[in-house]
């Protein structure tokens, strides 16, 4: 009995193409990707306003969630004003013999508050966590710089995971948003970025 090579690379064919048919069945939806029935992710995130957030860490967390936001540099109308309060705890670990520490983790938990500009409805909120690690050295030069690298890695883990979490609420809860409410006005309905 012969074998042909061809049958295993056939197979793995009809699955694939099985596999991409089921997915487009089940209504899966590109994160960031257009559809004509509602408004891109992609569109609302580049009409949220970050408000400006105290102290120097809130200056870097700012200017990297504003990047994540419109990495195009975009300039759209804000619809939108997200609130952010952030906390950061240094706890040590791996202490020696000596009692003195060599490794510290540092968590920044990021609390947001997303608003709509229009009638100031709160629309959704939460909070971001993340833990980066350091080396404790023996100059200070060095513990000082290792602790800013780390401090960079976790604004940049928290500012990625804050974006993903604005996008899937465009991509769900967010395209019924409240009708608007304005005083002495009717109430308008859907969820289309609106400009007061």
């Amino acid at each position: 009995m012969s074998f042909n090579p061809q049958l295993p690379r056939a197979s793995a064919l009809v699955a694939l193409l099985i596999a991409a048919s089921m997915v487009s069945a089940c209504g899966y939806r590109p994160l960031y990707g257009q559809n004509t029935s509602a408004p891109s992710a992609q569109r609302h995130l580049e009409s949220i306003n970050v408000k400006p957030i105290p102290d120097r860490i809130g200056q870097m967390m700012r200017t990297a969630l504003m990047r994540g936001l419109s990495p195009r540099s975009k300039r759209s109308a804000h619809a939108y004003d997200i609130s952010i309060t952030l906390e950061e705890s240094i706890s040590t670990l791996a202490v020696e013999r000596n009692a003195f520490a060599t490794r510290a983790n540092l968590a920044l938990t990021a609390n947001y508050t997303l608003m709509r500009r229009a009638d100031f409805i709160k629309l959704t909120s939460g909070s971001v966590k993340s833990v980066s690690s350091y080396n404790i050295l023996a100059s200070d030069f060095a513990t000082k710089s290792a602790k800013d690298n780390s401090r960079k890695r976790a604004i940049e883990d928290v500012s990625n995971t804050l974006r993903t979490r604005l996008a899937i609420y465009f991509q769900g809860p967010g395209q019924k948003q409240p009708p608007i409410q304005r005083p002495g006005k009717s109430t308008t309905t859907g969820s289309h970025i609106k400009q007061p």
